[in-house]
């Protein structure tokens, strides 16, 4: 499937946000009901640029720099912690429930969030993610994350980025302007951000808590995704009690890039159709 667009629209500016640790930077525009979008590990807010254009003229739509990402302040590397960046971000809106999209990154932290707080979640979307690795406390860190690290510091941050855009974006269709995007936002990745949320996610093991996930949920999957491997994909269709799940034919790991337009129409569908009130 093919990218519908060869030009990346603007985002919404950052903003600032004060929590209990620290600075949160993120995005927003558009009035409705409120979408959140939670970014994985080369991504940041403006990851979402296509979804602030698509979705924004029928909802509130809204995208954080997750901790150690854009301007947000650096938390341990705990997944509750992430949780609770998340839930002060969330409290932007006071009583009401939102539909809460994440992706890889993202969706680890959304799937635990919306088991924790459930009142304040309307619809789940977990896209191209996993339940977390579950690897013990005494574990070292990954070799994957020590290679990156180790790369970003040689050949420094522009052709770091330019690495890590090919690797989502593996297809040779990909408009020049897009792929040159996304390897802006992956150049922009701060080293302990990314050590700290690589160590999160290995840490994290939501597969106790998928069962208890009430939402309304849509489970998607890139039928080409490279980065999420495939037991990890069974573990979390196992455990939630998912209200779809959809292959998405021909995509990778950065459907949001890949073809927009119609990732936009997948999340359309389901928030018109999910049965919630």
């Amino acid at each position: 499937m093919n990218i519908e667009s060869k030009e990346v629209p603007a985002c919404p500016p950052q903003q600032l946000m004060v929590t209990s640790q620290g600075m949160l930077s993120y995005r927003c525009c558009g009035k409705g009901d409120v979408v959140i979008f939670l970014h994985g590990l080369l991504g940041s807010s403006k990851a979402w640029a296509f979804q602030f254009a698509g979705l924004s003229g029928a909802y509130h739509v809204a995208a954080w720099d997750a901790p150690g990402y854009g301007e947000s302040a650096l938390v341990p590397a705990d997944i509750d912690a992430y949780v609770l960046a998340l839930h002060e971000f969330i409290g932007r809106y006071g009583e009401k429930k939102i539909t809460l999209v994440g992706h890889s990154m993202g969706g680890t932290v959304a799937s635990r969030y919306a088991v924790r707080y459930p009142e304040k979640i309307r619809r789940l979307v977990l896209s191209c993610t996993h339940p977390g690795y579950g690897a013990p406390e005494n574990a070292p860190a990954s070799e994957k994350l020590e290679k990156r690290l180790r790369e970003l510091q040689e050949i420094g941050p522009e052709a770091y980025g330019w690495n890590r855009a090919r690797d989502l974006l593996p297809f040779p269709d990909i408009p020049a302007a897009v792929l040159s995007y996304a390897a802006h936002i992956a150049a922009e990745t701060h080293p302990e951000g990314l050590r700290r949320a690589s160590r999160m996610l290995q840490l994290a093991d939501n597969r106790p808590l998928l069962p208890k996930i009430s939402q309304p949920t849509l489970i998607l999957t890139g039928e080409k995704d490279p980065v999420v491997q495939p037991r990890l994909t069974a573990d979390l269709l196992a455990g939630v009690a998912f209200t779809r799940h959809i292959k998405m034919p021909g995509l990778a790991h950065a459907p949001y890039f890949q073809a927009p337009g119609y990732y936009n129409s997948l999340l359309r569908d389901f928030i018109a159709n999910d049965g919630t009130e």
